[in-house]
């Protein structure tokens, strides 16, 4: 039993210093070149809404004012039942450049979720290029848009953005950005070694062409969630595909301040990683099951007294690999201030994996919002 302890030990260490001192370290040492000069292209921004009036109050001015010249602002409406009829009119008068589309209750459906209202601002846009964000965001500047748009060009037709949380004084809010930056380093370094799986539906641009010769969601319809990831993991390549990490594409949007709604949240988004490819699966199942038994061996060699300086020296060697990682992205992505937790939330992320395993063996939730 103590030898399994033991290799069991060391071959997940091993994989998870792999993980983070090759594959995330890539990133977290990537020093992006600047995109090509280019002149401006014409941008659709697509914004679904569903009961939406207070944060479309707060933040949709942040996005029709951007200093941008020709872009248009397209806001779906999706049967909401509060005022956003009545906000989004008010700015109509204002914006000329923003379109709204207004979706029934009793309209009939062919996909779940929000992709048929994503679909809809999809068909409206006049736009090729797509640059997709919630109604809860907020962009870091008012060039959001100008540097989003200038990654795309050529062969890149895929643009993967940062969706930060804004910064609040409450132990979720940190475990919520903390998530999001464990998030954003696996699929930052996932497209930098080239097998790209997902986006955040919150900063995302790509080709409307991309979508269309690739029928749009039509292959995961069915699925309530999946709008981006699912569908990168579709059409993204190593070729075809580039990160934006400057702070002015950062998109942010406020973390949910009861624990209840941000873990149905992400129970959502965890079922859906059944459907990824097999070779998405793998790498997130290895990072994600190496994690777990590194920590689960460790934590019962200490507590059995079995190979306690063996544990100990793996746990140093492979934090050690963790905080290089963790404080050169952190500092890249503007969330420095965590860096002191960064330790705690590790080991939390046991609890975590523990608490949304059943999400990878349940069906998906009908409602988006």
């Amino acid at each position: 039993m103590e030898n399994i302890l033991l290799y069991t030990l060391i071959i997940s260490a091993i994989v998870q210093i792999v993980y983070w001192g090759i594959i995330f370290g890539r990133f977290a040492t990537h020093k992006p070149d600047p995109p090509p000069p280019k002149a401006p292209e014409p941008v659709s921004v697509i914004i679904c809404a569903k009961n939406e009036a207070e944060n479309l109050q707060d933040h949709l001015p942040y996005i029709l004012q951007q200093s941008y010249d020709d872009y248009e602002v397209i806001v779906v409406n999706d049967a909401s039942t509060d005022d956003t009829a009545k906000v989004l009119n008010e700015f109509k008068k204002k914006y000329a450049h923003l379109r709204i589309l207004t979706i029934s209750k009793d309209t009939e459906r062919n996909m779940k979720g929000k992709k048929y209202a994503l679909s809809k601002g999809i068909e409206a846009a006049k736009h090729e290029l797509l640059l997709l964000t919630d109604a809860d965001c907020r962009p870091a500047s008012e060039l959001w848009i100008d540097k989003m748009q200038a990654h795309i060009g050529g062969n890149i037709q895929i643009g993967l953005g940062y969706g930060p949380f804004f910064t609040k004084k409450s132990f979720l809010n940190k475990f919520s950005r903390f998530e999001t930056l464990y998030t954003a380093i696996q699929y930052f370094s996932a497209a930098l070694w080239g097998i790209p799986y997902m986006g955040v539906g919150r900063n995302l641009i790509y080709n409307k062409s991309l979508y269309v010769d690739n029928q749009g969601f039509s292959s995961h319809a069915d699925i309530t969630s999946g709008d981006d990831d699912l569908f990168m993991s579709e059409v993204a390549t190593g070729n075809n595909t580039t990160i934006c990490l400057e702070k002015g594409c950062f998109m942010y949007s406020k973390s949910e301040d009861r624990i209840t709604y941000y873990y149905n949240i992400k129970y959502r988004h965890n079922s859906t990683g059944k459907h990824y490819k097999l070779r998405h699966k793998i790498f997130l199942g290895m990072l994600s099951m190496s994690h777990f038994l590194f920590y689960c061996c460790f934590l019962l060699s200490i507590i059995c007294h079995l190979s306690i300086q063996m544990a100990v020296s793996l746990y140093l060697i492979r934090i050690t690999a963790v905080l290089f990682v963790y404080v050169l992205t952190a500092k890249r992505l503007q969330e420095h201030h965590l860096t002191l937790w960064i330790p705690i939330f590790d080991f939390f992320l046991l609890l975590y994996f523990i608490s949304l395993t059943p999400a990878l063996l349940s069906g998906n939730t009908k409602s988006w919002n």
